[in-house]
């Protein structure tokens, strides 16, 4: 599967995902997050997500994600679920 393919299911199923991503300063790290949508701004494609340890809204730029892993673990939507 595809990232986007594990981020649409996960979405489909109100399932976390855990993402891992290349930050700006080109370290990486991975995070537990709901995901929410899709946006292109600045010319960039970013997944909108809610991050479950920072208890905020976080945008994850799509060509930055090295991994996504569906988790078991639910979520009720705080916002709809457009991925």
């Amino acid at each position: 599967m595809s990232i986007k393919q594990v981020i649409a299911s996960a979405g489909e199923n109100l399932h976390t995902i855990i993402i891992t991503a290349r930050e700006e300063d080109g370290s990486v790290e991975a995070r537990e997050a709901e995901p929410y949508s899709y946006r292109f701004k600045g010319g960039r494609e970013l997944l909108f997500c809610y991050d479950i340890a920072k208890q905020g809204t976080r945008s994850f730029v799509v060509a930055r994600i090295i991994a996504v892993k569906e988790t078991a673990n639910s979520f009720a939507p705080r916002w709809p679920v457009e991925v």
